[in-house]
């Protein structure tokens, strides 16, 4: 598993599946030291929409005290 420092990364939905009531989102930095790394997490932000209809979208994830949020 990757560890990110607290910040903001620029990032690529590269698949996204239903997942126990969330999305599972998985994705890969596109910029700075970590660029390349994937991503994977579970999020309710996007239960609204169809996880295939993510995938391709950039997204900015959002890490804070080794919580990520993701941003679209």
């Amino acid at each position: 598993m990757t560890t990110l420092r607290d910040g903001t990364y620029d990032a690529f939905i590269i698949w996204a599946e239903e997942r126990n009531g969330g999305v599972a989102i998985e994705c890969t930095i596109t910029s700075g030291d970590a660029r390349g790394d994937v991503i994977n997490i579970v999020t309710s932000s996007f239960v609204a929409r169809d996880p295939l209809s993510l995938v391709g979208l950039p997204c900015t994830l959002i890490v804070r005290d080794n919580e990520i949020r993701i941003a679209q």
